[in-house]
């Protein structure tokens, strides 16, 4: 009965651990989303009249 636990402990370790990479690796990949779409936003929000007002003249 204790190999049946030990073996569902290092199971269970196994598993938390694959999980916290893969939530590890989404969380990279969004973080660069949300890096990027910050960055197309900040660019739209300011370049856009900074465009128009060239253009303009």
């Amino acid at each position: 009965m204790e190999t049946y636990f030990a073996g569902l402990e290092l199971q269970q370790i196994l598993i938390l651990g694959l999980g916290i990479v893969v939530v590890g690796f989404v969380l990279k990949k969004l973080f660069k989303l949300a890096i990027t779409i910050v960055l197309i936003l900040a660019f739209v929000y300011y370049g856009l009249p900074i465009i128009q007002t060239v253009i303009a003249k």
